[in-house]
């Protein structure tokens, strides 16, 4: 039994999670959205915020759609500045057999170049999935001001 036990694993189930609760965006964040992340989740975000995204200022969060390597990079390193220590950037990418797919593995040292660090990644929807990126813990508290 206690073999039969170790050898059963059991799938996470997020089915019932709505893709802003699989984001964790949280109401009154500072949450900077660009790029075609489709129009039902930008209305799920605002809902979920209950104010509107921003263009400036330290960010809670971004979510960013990239159709490349270059564009990823160019986001990252235009976002990480203004990024908070408790912050996430979510980089969300076309999946696998759209025309600007990109290797979501390819953006991970993109971000590690900017002192940032891959902790999950989530199914936006039928098209686009996303890779979320933060600050370490060991380098947070440590930002110049």
């Amino acid at each position: 039994m206690r073999d039969e036990m170790a050898t059963t694993t059991t799938e996470r189930d997020y089915s019932h999670r709505s893709t802003v609760q699989k984001l964790a965006v949280k109401p009154d964040e500072r949450l900077e959205v660009v790029g075609d992340i489709g129009s039902a989740l930008r209305k799920d975000l605002r809902g979920a915020l209950g104010r509107g995204f921003i263009k400036s200022g330290d960010l809670d969060g971004a979510i960013v759609l990239v159709e490349s390597l270059e564009e990823a990079v160019e986001q990252l390193t235009r976002l990480r500045p203004r990024l908070r220590d408790t912050g996430y950037i979510w980089l969300v990418t076309w999946k696998r057999g759209h025309e600007k797919y990109v290797d979501q593995m390819k953006l991970v040292p993109c971000g590690k170049a900017l002192s940032l660090i891959d902790n999950k990644t989530c199914s936006i929807d039928d098209e686009r999935s996303g890779i979320r990126f933060v600050v370490p813990r060991a380098l947070r508290g440590k930002s110049e001001d």
